[in-house]
């Protein structure tokens, strides 16, 4: 037990992180960590993302959670900042310039630490004793 749990640990902290841009427009996103662990399918998870970006030139962004606004820059070429965000299911993270155009892009992913579908049963049914 407690080996699969330092294997889940180690594989969350060594993951290369996946931000995904369009090609060429060279502004960078960074959402970290970038998964979130619960017990069961179907729990809320709650937890501090670390946000970071970079832009060749000022701009004016927002940062969206699917379609709900979280945080907006002006004039900026870079920006650092912490949320605390609440996830019951893998989410995109946009980055949007004024025009509401996406310019980068993060997903951040649940996972569950027991998957009920592969649990084998610890003991049988029926027992003598």
């Amino acid at each position: 037990m407690n080996f699969r749990l330092y294997l889940i640990i180690i594989i969350i902290f060594s993951a290369p992180s996946r931000a995904l841009t369009k090609p060429n427009n060279g502004i960078n996103l960074e959402i970290k960590p970038i998964t979130c662990m619960v017990k069961q399918a179907g729990q809320r998870c709650e937890m501090t993302a670390k946000i970071a970006w970079q832009s060749p030139s000022k701009m004016n962004l927002c940062l969206f959670q699917e379609k709900q606004k979280l945080q907006c820059w002006e004039q900026a070429k870079e920006a650092k900042s912490t949320q605390i965000i609440q996830l019951s299911k893998s989410m995109l993270f946009t980055l949007k310039d004024a025009k509401n155009n996406v310019v980068a892009k993060q997903n951040i992913e649940v996972h569950t630490s027991v998957n009920q579908q592969y649990r084998r049963k610890l003991r049988s049914d029926w027992s003598v004793f």
